[in-house]
């Protein structure tokens, strides 16, 4: 089984109808301190950050697996966004390995440089 690759505009909307999605933010802190964060308020939800930072390591793995298993039903539709749609890729990758069946990859990601990213088309809010 492998990710869906999704557009960010139909990921939002996506998780405008569906209960039992998520969003999940795999950028770091840095990022999301200087280009802000997908805004989900208009939605009555929260999107889920993850720091993804450069050392990947065992450990990270253990910390994120639980991370998943303790918020997520396995069911429920997880939707991954990074900048550019390389880092949320590898997470919902990751994802499915521990067990979601549903993982997609906002391929978009937040900040990228097209015209369809994120940050350019639906609601962003700064932390």
């Amino acid at each position: 089984m492998k990710p869906i690759n999704i557009k960010a505009t139909d990921a939002f909307d996506f998780l405008s109808k569906k209960v039992d999605s998520h969003l999940i933010d795999t950028r770091s802190d840095v990022e999301w301190k200087t280009t802000g964060i997908p805004d989900l308020s208009s939605i009555n939800k929260e999107v889920n950050l993850i720091n993804w930072g450069p050392v990947l390591d065992q450990t990270f793995f253990e910390q994120y697996k639980k991370f998943l298993l303790n918020s997520f039903n396995q069911k429920d539709s997880l939707f991954f966004i990074c900048r550019s749609g390389s880092r949320s890729l590898m997470a919902a990758k990751f994802a499915i390995e521990f067990g979601f069946e549903h993982c997609f990859n906002i391929y978009d990601g937040f900040d990228n440089e097209n015209n369809q990213n994120w940050k350019k088309n639906l609601p962003v809010k700064i932390i």
